[in-house]
């Protein structure tokens, strides 16, 4: 069979064949080659320039490795290589950047619902091109599944279970490779992985995923990579920082009544988009442009927060209009402009942009044909569902002429 040869920088050559080729060559598909996968991490690690386009290709090919090594069958092997190809398909500008706003601005409220409705054919993302095509060739090829198989796969969810958790569950494609992937172009080593070992040691038993007793060191491994990677770069407070000025100044534009389609745009459009309309917003991209980045006023750990007020921060952080009004407060209290303090609570974010964080509980596979979860097999599972990730939970920042002011007044105007 026909195909085109294609060398990624972490699984080396990959061939595409048939309807993974046709789907890599759709307008949709190939918009990825222009949404960096780490957003405005390489304000940090200059390397990380990668693009959502190369991680869907490398979690597809895990994919159809894993397929291979637990024995699925050929339409229930290409589902998974479909769903893992499509599951970012429906990501905005600078991937997660965005996220928190979305539910508030946009009826499809983040990348997973987006990209179901692409995969349905219910939104077109790139309207000046022929896009709406992927439902159509999904169907051409006549597999044993239809578009919306792959669109709830995408969202983890299908009537066999062991798909759903090999795309969306505790150790999927999708960390596999973007765990190694971020790894390698961040420079940062917390995130290597024993890959080859995980491909071997994980099974299906009973209906579901579970790993092999002999296997546990290297999902452990993985956990603890993904832990660490979170603290060091996801969620890298200079990251936060930039992240929340271009989010900032999105919602000014929004305000104003510009910029309503964002999250069809790739990363250059909306950075130009944003600079022409000048005034804050074009202030907010320069400033990331040239990385004059606001000064960290506060990073507060959870410890430092009681239950309530946390809680209380979870409520605002969820709600645009509230988190606003804080910062308004924030900046009145030192004598900013608004827009020049910016608020970040790390825990509710994570619960936007990965669930998975906390999640352990693949099944283990003992030796003597028993199942238990795993964490009652390792103490280390439980140990990094405890773990804070990352060590702030609350994130203040602003143009350093504010910072000691911020740091003597934020708790005041906060939570009084």
């Amino acid at each position: 069979m026909n195909g085109k040869i294609i060398h990624d920088g972490i699984h080396g050559s990959m061939k595409l064949t048939g309807l993974i080729l046709d789907l890599v060559k759709t307008p949709e598909f190939q918009r990825l080659r222009n949404i960096r996968q780490l957003g405005l991490a390489y304000l940090v690690y200059p390397g990380a320039n990668h693009s959502r386009f190369e991680h869907s290709l490398g979690a597809w090919s895990i994919a159809r490795r894993l397929a291979a090594e637990v024995g699925l069958s050929e339409d229930e092997s290409m589902l998974l290589q479909v769903g893992a190809l499509l599951h970012d398909i429906g990501h905005g500008p600078f991937s997660h950047t965005f996220e928190s706003i979305y539910k508030h601005y946009v009826k499809e409220h983040d990348h997973m619902r987006l990209g179901q409705d692409i995969v349905l054919g219910k939104v077109n993302i790139t309207e000046s091109w022929n896009g709406g095509q992927i439902p159509e060739i999904i169907e051409d090829y006549g597999y044993d599944f239809e578009p919306a198989d792959v669109a709830n796969l995408i969202l983890g969810k299908h009537e066999k279970r062991y798909l759903g958790q090999m795309l969306h569950g505790d150790v999927d494609v999708d960390q596999l490779d973007y765990l190694v992937r971020d790894a390698h172009y961040t420079g940062v080593a917390h995130g290597i992985i024993d890959l080859e070992r995980l491909m071997k040691v994980l099974r299906i038993h009973d209906g579901e995923l579970v790993v092999d007793e002999k296997g546990i060191e290297a999902v452990e491994g993985m956990m603890v990579a993904r832990s660490l990677m979170y603290s060091r770069v996801y969620f890298h407070h200079t990251v936060k920082i930039a992240e929340g000025m271009l989010t900032r100044a999105l919602e000014f534009a929004l305000e104003e009544g510009h910029l309503w389609d964002f999250w069809k745009m790739t990363d250059c459009r909306v950075l130009v988009e944003l600079e022409d309309l000048e005034g804050f917003p074009a202030e907010m991209v320069r400033r990331v442009k040239y990385r004059e980045l606001y000064k960290a006023a506060v990073l507060a750990n959870a410890d430092e927060l009681s239950t309530e007020e946390k809680r209380e921060l979870l409520t605002a952080y969820r709600n645009v209009r509230r988190r606003q009004e804080i910062e308004r407060a924030l900046a009145d209290a030192v004598g900013a402009r608004e827009g020049e303090v910016i608020l970040e609570f790390s825990i509710a974010d994570l619960m936007l942009s990965e669930p998975r964080l906390k999640a352990t509980e693949i099944n283990v596979l003992l030796d003597d044909g028993s199942i238990q979860p795993l964490t009652r097999v390792t103490p280390l599972a439980n140990a990094l569902k405890r773990r804070q990730t990352p060590r702030w939970a609350v994130l203040i920042a602003s143009p350093g002429e504010y910072v000691p002011k911020l740091r003597e007044t934020w708790r005041k105007v906060l939570f009084s």
